[in-house]
């Protein structure tokens, strides 16, 4: 991955999961062989709008590698194809080329899909309204005006990031938590049908081998916008033998409960936890480590009934999950909620001072078992020992509450950050 943009911030590491549409051919870049039967990838809008039943009919079971762009399904564009062992290449046109006049001189795109990959695109990160938060709570250089100055060249105001400064700002702090060979993606679709259920449902786990770079898009003349995709692609580690990674063989238990319709198909679905929707919506999200150990068990769970049913190197898998679970232990340290503690007792970008302690405690030596709370305490102490970025958020005023904040407020502090808990929860 390139160098950050001017105004971006490096994150500490986190995970990230994928929405993917449900697909009866196990994601390997090949039509469905029943795609008028799969109704469950209908609830992507996108593919709702797009899929053209009666040709697909006439491919199905095809693979997509030396299909026109015209004939490909149109999951490609929801990464139904990430277990693809080939590269494929899509022509992409910015939505709003065709009807404003700040994009109009935008030109179609190719945009490559390597083997084995998925491009990310962080929704949550690019509505304007969330990132407004985001960039409050990071202290990110995002410019407004250049947004302001977007709306009156188009004629309309959308809600969505538009300059290509501000969309780098987002889409490059979002990319930076993600840690090739220490980040773990997780694939998960909205709808199987296997269940009637609104959770989302895990398809699989593996590694993130690498991370794309950003393409800018295309133009013809001068004027108008600059812009990027926001597709990220995502080199995952998952293979058919499934040594370094998985994906569930829903398909395979879609045929079994055919046969054993008195069976409960829930048992055999890894179902995303349910405090962990937001990991989950958006296209593609962080999810933190304990989101990840949590969607681990549920994974664990669905093998280990699986394993009774359908024929496979089940030991294998549940060998790995267990080691990324291990790990997932010692990475989680223990005070995930320290931000929002932080926060709570009055620190100005209370999570974003918990970010680069910790980037500061992974260079401690293993004798510190990761408590970050002495390091709080000097910070409070002797801000001016630290980088300005967190140093400058403690005052006069704070130094003195810390400093006459009785035993009890100070456990009270600790306690809270040992939970995953959001500011707001953390102040009330």
């Amino acid at each position: 991955m390139s160098q950050l943009v001017t105004g971006a911030r490096q994150l500490p590491l986190r995970h990230i999961s994928i929405r993917v549409p449900w697909n009866d051919t196990n994601w390997c870049g090949v039509v469905c062989k029943n795609p008028v039967e799969n109704s469950s990838c209908m609830i992507l809008k996108n593919i709702r709008a797009s899929r053209k039943d009666a040709e697909e009919e006439t491919i199905a079971g095809q693979t997509w590698q030396g299909l026109s762009q015209a004939t490909m399904p149109p999951c490609v564009g929801e990464h139904g194809n990430f277990m693809a062992p080939y590269e494929l290449t899509r022509e992409l046109k910015h939505p709003y080329a065709a009807n404003s006049r700040a994009h109009a001189h935008l030109r179609a795109t190719t945009l490559r899909y390597p083997p084995y990959s998925a491009a990310a695109v962080p929704f949550n990160w690019m509505l304007r309204e969330n990132a407004a938060e985001k960039v409050q709570v990071l202290d990110l250089g995002f410019e407004q005006s250049l947004e302001d100055r977007a709306d009156e060249l188009m004629g309309f105001i959308t809600s969505w990031v538009q300059e290509k400064a501000n969309q780098l700002v987002m889409l490059d702090t979002f990319i930076s938590a993600i840690q090739p060979q220490k980040s773990l993606v997780f694939f998960y679709t909205k709808r199987t049908p296997l269940v009637e259920d609104t959770r989302r449902v895990l398809i699989g786990a593996g590694w993130v081998t690498h991370v794309g770079d950003w393409v800018e898009y295309n133009y013809e003349g001068e004027g108008g916008l600059r812009s990027v995709l926001w597709e990220r692609p995502i080199h995952h580690s998952i293979r058919p033998d499934f040594k370094d990674g998985f994906i569930l063989p829903y398909q395979a238990v879609v045929e079994y409960l055919g046969n054993h319709p008195e069976e409960d198909p829930s048992d055999y679905v890894a179902f995303v936890p349910d405090d962990q929707f937001l990991a989950f919506s958006y296209g593609s999200e962080h999810v933190s480590n304990d989101g990840a150990i949590a969607s681990i068990l549920s994974c664990i769970k669905a093998v280990r009934n699986t394993q009774k049913i359908i024929p496979g190197n089940w030991d294998q898998i549940l060998a790995w999950l267990d080691l990324r679970l291990n790990e997932l232990w010692a990475m989680r340290g223990p005070c995930p909620g320290l931000g929002s503690a932080l926060t709570a007792f009055g620190v100005e970008n209370g999570t974003l001072v918990a970010y680069e302690l910790e980037r500061m405690l992974a260079g401690e030596p293993e004798s510190t078992g990761g408590d970050p709370w002495p390091l709080v305490d000097h910070l409070f102490r002797q801000p001016d020992t630290f980088p300005p970025e967190i140093g400058n958020k403690i005052g006069h005023i704070l130094q003195k509450t810390w400093e006459v904040l009785p035993e009890g407020r100070r456990a009270l502090l600790r306690l809270l950050s040992r939970f995953e808990i959001s500011a707001p929860q953390a102040t009330r």
